[in-house]
């Protein structure tokens, strides 16, 4: 057993297993690639034992010395991103072998340089030789050998370049006395170009050849992906942070270490020498400890502590650092220096094993090189102060500043030890995520905004030519979701592919390029630029096929002939309709290959969604993939076989659309279920109603109003006696809200026109009519927020044709709007607190500002209030998040809160329904409804969802192009033919808009 331990670790059975982990390729291209690296290291040592030499030539002081030394190493280095760039893209054997030569020829320059101009010039030429060592030939060797044995290629690769510094210094020493600086330098040229010879001679190894990956040249990234997909690997970020400090440290020690004991101890350039070569040869000590280390833990598959062993090396050496510097006598600081050499060096083959681990085969030269020009940014920035430190108060101060500065270094890289073995997850799902065959792959998608995590580990393919109906809770995540697969958002975790094109962190014109477009909900369009200009616009991409273009724009122009009307119009004065029919059609000239929908149905009128259905149908049909967001299940249905559902950022069901009718515990109100419950709806008549026109839906995508006719009694019950009596009694009372005359023109078009509108007390009055018929106007005309052209508006009495909004607002009009509009800059509790304002007690601001009694009893007040407010439409959930963080249906809820607070006695609600989950405006209706009779108010309503409108609304006033063209009982208005005909369609779609459920409960 003793012989078989001695074997086991005998020198020759080490290079026995060695060999063994190197696979086919063998030594050859290792050894080559050590032995570049050792020459270009031989001139840096060369260059810091001759720097008193050189400083005495130049008539240098230490810190202009050392400045233009450290500046030598770093300025070059700022280029390492461009280099890495261009070793991610080109050949890097042929790449490898310019640096060589460039630094060849900066030595030679070197020692004959007659000015200091010109050693300035070489010696930042030469710094390309570290540039491109770097990040290259750690690419090279990720892709030359196997995972399993790069801990051990690294190794022997630092064992190399450092035992060639241990040569250096002792041999620079030597020839530096014997026939000074200068001609050492040319001397070193000459096996630098011998080597290059021999390099040529190798092949450069496909990029993931050694995971049997091939990433194909149309795959590789642009510098910016390339930046964003290694920035959102975490290990690498914090990495970055910690290679800040340890460079800020590590490479003015260079040149230290030579003044140091030349100015503290007076030694010659000969021991000097010695001291450098003392330190190389512990500092190859150190390379073999790290990487038994690190190979130690990639073979009991724990890469975690890959960064536990690389700070801890680190940490060494900076504590080595304040020893060297503190300590009194010659003999403590040498020993100090052999300690902080182990470390100094010795944590690379830890450090390069896991960024080969967890950086992509396709970005592994940028992932090197961005840790790079981190190092030097420290080294660049600490320099010039440590340099002014030194000749201040001497190398002793200078030296321990430098040691902390890299033992917080090596403090920060622990705490990666957090990161990676998620990081390295995730380079196996990007991996099996391109070797799917779907058209877009989602695997463990993550992300947030700010430090606000809102999607977690979503994964799921999309085939192609498939429709996906994507659904979910309000402020589940989808919108966020499609945000990331067109590259508006980048995710912070996972991998997304698209045809086997890795686009996590593609920015949105690289995937609108492979053919991805979205149509964002309610934000699709340039609000100054005209309808034409917008339709010009969606056709940049293909704007040299003219003749493809106007065929593109002549068939939206006929699915949406409104917008032929607008062409000259400013978006921004569409109605929201008109501008969501102005998305789709540029989202068909686009020619997406696959097209994600937000909200298909927002604020849209029943005809104009059918109208929709046909061109999203027609994209269909030309080939075109669709991910549909939409918070209608039963419109889901008539468009998508299979559908995920989504909730607080996680997916909970994914299937066929149809089957997710039959999970009630999937569809259900999450926000408004309190409010509902509240009111006696939670599981009541009318709420089984509805679930039952929901489970309907499976045979057929809406009820029809044939099929509500056939269920209506042949003669009026008492119940509908009772409910016709008190509409009429409402007609009685006294007019809250009155308009006479009322007008506004937008140029040439009316857009209101002569209305006349009465609300009575405690009415509620629903506005219905296609897109564009003026609704929105009419309120923005009542609250003030437009001045009108013509007619008056009269509340409770008084004429407030000439108040402005904040007037009308103190008299009692409260109103929501389509958009929901908050302050995005407040949390939730912030901004219904704000709302409250009408009803403070105590709203003096010399009160609060002395802090009264009076303020803190009206402060708890308040706050008992949004506290209320909060619970009742269940929002406690969000109470400090801000407004802008919010999806568009919390957004919603969040409004609707803030009405509650402003306790209006008039209220304007436009299209509450608007972006909230089908469930949610199941439970909309009695919660309105308690809204109303809670305040006392009167409601004007503007809704398209029908069956939300015709169950809530006493009377319904029908528009059409600015006028009114009826008014009456709802199922009056529903009936005449104006209104059939150009908002509801068909006789069977006039009390349901597609896409929608019956509201089902009765006053």
């Amino acid at each position: 057993m003793a012989d078989r331990a001695r074997y086991a670790r005998s020198p020759l059975n080490g290079i026995r297993q060695m060999s063994g982990l190197l696979g086919p390729v063998g030594w050859v291209p290792l050894v080559v690639l050590a032995a570049l690296s050792a020459v270009e290291r031989f001139d840096a040592t060369a260059f810091a034992v001759l720097g008193p030499e050189i400083r005495d030539t130049f008539h240098l002081s230490n810190g202009g010395f050392t400045t233009i030394a450290t500046f030598s190493l770093v300025l070059p280095i700022l280029l390492a991103v461009p280099v890495g760039y261009g070793g991610d893209r080109f050949n890097r054997i042929r790449l490898s072998a310019v640096g060589a030569v460039v630094w060849g020829v900066t030595a030679i320059f070197t020692g004959l340089a007659p000015a200091l101009a010109i050693l300035i010039v070489a010696r930042l030429a030469g710094g390309v030789g570290q540039l491109v060592n770097e990040p290259v030939h750690a690419s090279l060797l990720s892709d030359y050998y196997p995972p399993e044995g790069l801990s051990g290629v690294f190794a022997v690769y630092r064992l190399g370049s450092t035992g060639a510094q241990a040569v250096a210094g002792v041999l620079a020493g030597a020839l530096g006395a014997a026939i000074g600086w200068r001609p050492t330098f040319v001397i070193l040229a000459i096996p630098t170009l011998l080597l290059v010879a021999v390099l040529l001679r190798l092949r450069d190894p496909a990029r993931g050849a050694s995971l049997a990956v091939t990433v194909p040249d149309e795959e590789r990234a642009s510098m910016g992906e390339g930046y964003r997909r290694v920035r959102a690997i975490r290990s690498l970020r914090r990495t970055w942070v910690a290679a800040f400090f340890f460079g800020a440290g590590t490479l003015p020690f260079v040149t230290y270490l030579s003044l140091f004991f030349k100015d503290v101890y007076h030694l010659g350039s000969v021991g000097r020498g010695n001291i450098t070569a003392v330190y190389n040869v512990f500092s190859l000590a150190g390379i073999l400890l790290g990487g038994y280390w690190a190979q130690s833990s990639v073979r009991r598959q724990r890469p975690e502590l890959l960064p536990i062993v690389n700070g801890g090396l680190v940490i060494s050496s900076g504590i080595g650092m304040l020893a060297m510097a503190a300590a009194p006598w010659q003999p403590v600081s040498i020993a100090a220096v052999c300690f902080l050499a182990m470390g100094i060096i010795g944590f690379l083959p830890a450090y390069q094993t896991m960024v080969a681990l967890v950086a992509p085969p396709r970005l592994r030269s940028q992932a090197f090189a961005w840790s790079l020009l981190w190092y030097a940014g420290g080294a660049l920035l600490w320099t010039p102060i440590v340099g002014s430190i030194g000749d201040a108060h001497g190398e002793r101060v200078a030296v321990f500043v430098l040691g902390l500065l890299v033992t917080l270094g090596g403090a920060i890289e622990t705490t990666v030890r957090a990161f990676v073995g998620r990081d390295i997850d995730q380079a196996v799902k990007a991996k099996a995520s391109a070797d799917t065959d779907a058209l877009l792959a989602c695997r463990g998608v993550d992300m947030a905004y700010d430090r606000v995590q809102v999607l977690f580990d979503v994964s799921f393919d999309v085939q192609k030519g498939e429709i996906l109906a994507l659904l979910g809770t309000n402020g589940a995540g989808k919108s966020t979701l499609l945000k990331g697969i067109s590259g508006l958002v980048d995710p912070i975790g996972g991998s997304i592919f698209f045809e086997g094109r890795d686009i996590t962190h593609a920015d949105a014109r690289q995937t609108s390029g492979l053919g991805i477009v979205q149509v964002p909900g309610g934000r699709g369009v340039f609000p100054t630029l005209t309808v034409g200009e917008n339709m010009r616009a969606a056709g940049w991409m293909y704007r040299k096929d003219r003749p493809r273009l106007r065929e593109a724009t002549e068939r939206v122009l006929e699915y949406f002939p409104i917008l032929r009307d607008r062409w000259d119009t400013p978006a921004g004065n569409l109605s929201g309709g008109e501008q969501q029919m102005l998305s789709l059609g540029q989202a068909f000239i686009a020619r997406p290959r696959l097209l994600l929908i937000d909200e298909l149905s927002l604020g849209l009128a029943p005809t104009v969604v059918e109208r929709l259905l046909g061109i999203v149908e027609a994209i269909h049909d030309n080939g075109t993939t669709v991910i549909l967001v939409e918070q209608s299940v039963n419109l889901a249905l008539r468009l998508a076989k299979r559908a995920l559902f989504m909730e607080k950022g996680e997916i909970r069901f994914s299937g066929l659309t149809s089957e997710l009718l039959d999970r009630p515990d999937v569809l259900r109100a999450v926000f408004l279920q309190g409010a509902a419950s509240a009111n006696g709806h939670g599981n009541g008549s009318g709420a089984g109603d509805r679930d039952g026109a929901v489970r309907g839906a499976q045979t057929k995508a809406v009820e029809t109003a044939s099929s509500r006719r056939r269920r209506t009694p042949a003669k009026p019950t008492k119940s509908d006696l009772e409910d016709q009596a008190r509409r009429a009694a409402i007609l009685e009372g006294p007019v809250v809200l009155e308009t006479h005359g009322l007008t506004k023109r937008y140029g040439g078009i009316a857009a209101v026109s002569d209305v006349d509108l009465a609300l009575h007390q405690g009415e509620i009055l629903g506005l219905i009519g296609p897109n564009g018929a003026g609704k929105t106007t009419i309120f923005d005309l009542v609250c003030g927020f437009t001045p009108a052209d013509g007619g008056r508006v009269i509340v409770n009495g008084a004429d407030l044709s000439r108040r402005n909004a904040s007037e009308r607002a103190a008299a009692g009009v409260g109103r929501s709007f389509q958009d929901a509009r908050l302050w995005p800059s407040l949390t939730v509790r912030e901004a219904i607190a704000v709302a409250f304002e009408r009803s403070i007690e105590t709203p003096s601001a010399v009160a609060a500002l002395f802090h009264l009694p009076a303020v803190t009893m009206s402060e708890d007040d308040l706050n008992r209030r949004v506290e209320e407010v909060l619970r009742l439409l269940g929002l406690r959930a969000f109470r400090d998040k801000f407004v802008s963080e919010l999806s568009t249906g919390s957004r919603r809820m969040v409004e609707i809160a803030a009405i509650l607070a402003h306790r209006p006695s008039v209220l304007l609600l436009d299209e509450p329904s608007s972006g909230i989950a089908q469930k949610e405006t199941e439970a909309l209706g009695p919660l309105l409804r308690q809204v109303q009779r809670h305040l006392g108010c009167s409601m004007l309503v503007i809704e398209h969802d029908m069956p939300l409108i015709t169950g809530l609304a006493d009377h319904l006033v029908a528009l059409d192009r600015g006028s009114v063209v009826t008014h009456g009982l709802p199922q009056e208005v529903l009936h005449h033919p104006t209104v059939v005909e150009s908002y509801l369609g068909t006789r069977d779609e006039r009390d349901v808009l597609p896409g929608r459920s019956p509201v089902g409960a009765k006053r």
